[in-house]
């Protein structure tokens, strides 16, 4: 192709470019979008940071399903000002994004851009330029750059746009004076000091007046309606989700790519059942724990239906704020559909960056007497019972979820409303389709002449719940992919991975394995049983407290694993601590001494704090985490127990503070007191080895007849009626101890 080809294929295409953008729709959430890739450049722009746009750029042109037919370099990361000092980075970029012919390639710059980022922004075949963007000065006016840097904005990021020569140099030379001549009928940009040799090449000059935007002795920058007038800029773009709008491409797009060029390390997960929290909770540390374990890709494969639909609609906020995490710990979830995606499974599925779809051409080859493909949205149970009159509601938390993901919000609409109707309608120039709804197709469509729509086909009719098959989504831009049959390996071929052994099966955490095995029927039973008889036996032996413990302990676990809390470590935590804190206040009130009641409170108390602090440890990392948990508590708990006997001890003797503790009469604060026997030891220790006659019933504590006495006593941990024949085998003060004789 020639140079004036070339120039005239660009002229053309950018008039194209100038239609299209007046005729852009107003709701690209709705646009059937073409296959698009959004880029950010980093700032500064480094060899590492290159190379992860090249390897991202290469991944998704490998992709045969789903060739980008335009590729978005956003050069202001975070709408900050971008310059680079490293040439080389950028020579190479420019290089690279000279090189993609067969792909439209845009540079987007809504902030000042300056240093060598300006080489890889000019090596795009289009620039749209937001409000406040500017491009130029690469490098101060006393520091020129050498001949072979120079040449790098002529021969790479403008090669086939000689009138912009001078236009780029005179962003890093002061010494270039631009004029505005004409070549061919066309804009040509030229130097004024070089006049002779520009009119020798056929540059006809009409005016030698400085351009206002490029004033002479200064190094050129160009702000947005300087590039518009120079012809740089093909456009404007007040936005990211503008300019997708104009050029047609998915909202989807804007997802940054969290494997930033890595190479796949992927991870697949069956998802079964109903949803509630303890499925939230366990499919959030699986995703964590791929994460923990280098993982950048999830295929969470969609078996579930039913279940708490604010608990799907949680996971899926979960899963989108971890896939929001960029570098080293960025995760990729993809979501696979073999068969159905109702309710519970839709909601999850739109958290979930891309979706696959499978046709399901292999339903027969499993006895199945038809083989449709799968299905995505089914809410008319939850519609109906779940959501109710909070429709309203659930369809703004839904749509809010698919604009996130860049999923089209109508079809949440379609599948929550039965009084709609979408219809689906392309431009007249057929330059955009997108999804409207039939109100607001004959609202345009009363336009007349000016309406801008033309309808192409019904999507939802009025009466029924969308729902659609993995074509359809397809189709209309919900689904990524589809994939003929429902063996995952044709999910991972999708995304580069051609040898399905290396996706590894994601094993849920130790908690999450307990609560399944406490699911079991025989373990339930086995559970109850053994609760029950615990009971039996606390109430036959009272005081023994053990069989009581473990009871309690059983049928904690049968209600925590059985209900919606199941896997939830938070609750369980608090399960354990509330039954802690009872058994200690029962050895403190009720039973006598310290034994098993005090101890197993203690550690159910220390257990519940570590586990409500570090989660479901899993790994050798967490469980020293846990250990050190544990470890923390019981130091606490020494230093309070410490704490305590030290004040017991010395606050009797500090001023003011000794009027906090009430004082026995007689005493003196701050005197040292002389040691005194405990009123009633003597006579208590005069009882040892006597015996009586039971006068209440004993169980523990209650009252003994001896001789003519009436003694409070308790027994050694037996249970011994009224009226019994007893001993006293021990004293310790005024606590006396019987036995049965």
């Amino acid at each position: 192709m020639t140079a004036v080809s070339r120039r005239l294929a660009r002229s053309v295409g950018s008039a194209a470019l100038l239609v299209f953008l007046l005729a852009a729709p107003a709701a690209a959430q709705n646009a059937i979008a073409q296959a698009g890739l959004f880029v950010t450049v980093p700032n500064p722009l480094t060899s590492d940071g290159f190379k992860r746009i090249e390897n991202r750029v290469r991944a998704a042109r490998e992709k045969p399903d789903r060739v980008p037919g335009t590729i978005v370099f956003d050069f202001n990361p975070n709408d900050r000002d971008a310059a680079t000092t490293d040439y080389g980075s950028c020579y190479n970029l420019a290089k690279f994004i000279a090189s993609l012919h067969d792909t439209k390639t845009v540079g987007y710059v809504h902030h000042k851009v300056s240093g060598h980022t300006v080489l890889p922004v000019l090596a795009c075949q289009q620039i749209v330029v937001g409000p406040q963007g500017a491009v130029g000065e690469v490098a101060p006016g006393d520091q020129p750059l050498n001949e072979t840097e120079a040449n790098a904005y002529a021969a790479v990021a403008l090669g086939d746009r000689p009138q912009y020569h001078a236009v780029a140099r005179k962003m890093f030379d002061p010494a270039v004076r631009l004029r505005k001549g004409k070549k061919n009928g066309a804009a040509w940009y030229f130097d004024l000091s070089n006049r002779a040799k520009a009119e020798k090449d056929g540059v006809s000059v009409t005016d030698t007046a400085a351009l206002p935007s490029a004033p002479d002795g200064r190094v050129g920058l160009f702000g947005a309606d300087a590039l518009r007038e120079l012809g740089l800029s093909q456009g404007r773009a007040d936005s990211r989700q503008d300019l997708l709008e104009q050029y047609g491409i998915g909202s989807s797009a804007l997802r940054e790519d969290p494997l930033d060029g890595r190479a796949p390390v992927a991870f697949h997960y069956v998802l079964h059942g109903q949803v509630d929290g303890g499925v939230k909770e366990a499919v959030v540390r699986l995703a964590r724990e791929v994460v923990r374990q280098k993982g950048n890709v999830l295929f969470l494969q969609l078996e579930c239906a039913g279940g708490d639909l604010q608990a799907a609609r949680d996971l899926a906020e979960e899963l989108r704020k971890i896939q929001a995490v960029r570098g080293d710990d960025g995760l990729l979830v993809v979501a696979f559909i073999p068969d159905r995606a109702p309710d519970t499974a839709a909601v999850i599925a739109l958290g979930c960056a891309e979706i696959v779809m499978s046709k399901r051409t292999d339903a027969k080859s499993v006895g199945e007497d038809a083989a449709p493909e799968a299905e995505f949205g089914d809410f008319d149970t939850p519609v109906g019972k779940a959501i109710g009159p909070n429709v309203e509601f659930w369809v703004a938390s839904l749509r809010e979820l698919a604009e996130a993901q860049g999923y089209p919000q109508i079809l949440v609409d379609g599948m929550l409303k039965k009084d709609i109707e979408i219809v689906r309608v392309h431009k007249k120039d057929r330059s955009v389709r997108r999804l409207m709804t039939d109100a607001e197709f004959q609202e345009d469509k009363a336009k007349g002449a000016a309406a801008e729509w033309v309808f192409e086909a019904s999507v939802k009719p009025k009466g029924q719940y969308l729902k659609l098959t993995a074509s359809k989504a397809e189709e209309l831009g919900l689904a990524r992919f589809t994939v003929d049959t429902r063996d995952p390996a044709e999910v991972y071929a999708k995304y580069g991975i051609s040898d399905s052994s290396k996706v590894k099966e994601a094993a849920p955490a130790w908690l999450d394995k307990f609560a399944d095995f406490l699911k079991i029927p025989a373990v339930t039973v086995l559970l109850v049983v053994i609760g029950f008889t615990g009971l039996i036996l606390e109430l036959k032996v009272p005081g023994t407290t053990v069989p009581g413990i473990v009871a309690a302990l059983c049928f904690i676990m049968v209600f925590w694993a059985h209900t919606q809390f199941s896997g939830q470590v938070a609750v369980l935590a608090g399960l354990l601590f509330v039954l802690g804190l009872v058994l200690i206040l029962l050895e403190v009130f009720v039973l006598p001494g310290f034994g098993a009641a005090g101890v197993s409170g203690i550690a159910l108390m220390l257990a519940a704090l570590a586990l409500a602090t570090v989660g479901a440890a899993d790994g050798t990392i967490e469980w020293s985490r846990f250990g050190a948990k544990m470890a923390q508590y019981m130091i606490a708990m020494l230093g309070s127990v410490g704490l305590a006997l030290a004040l017991a001890r010395y606050l009797p003797n500090i001023p003011y503070a000794n009027r906090l503790m009430l004082v026995p009469p007689g005493d003196k604060p701050g005197a040292e007191s002389e040691p005194s026997a405990l009123p009633g030891a003597a006579q208590a220790a005069e009882l040892l080895g006597a015996v009586g006659t039971s006068v209440t019933v004993l169980r523990p504590a209650g009252s003994v007849r001896i001789g003519d006495q009436f003694v409070d006593v308790v027994t050694d941990g037996s249970y011994i009626p009224a009226g019994a024949r007893v001993q006293v085998i021990e004293v310790e003060g005024t606590r006396i101890v019987v036995k049965e004789v």
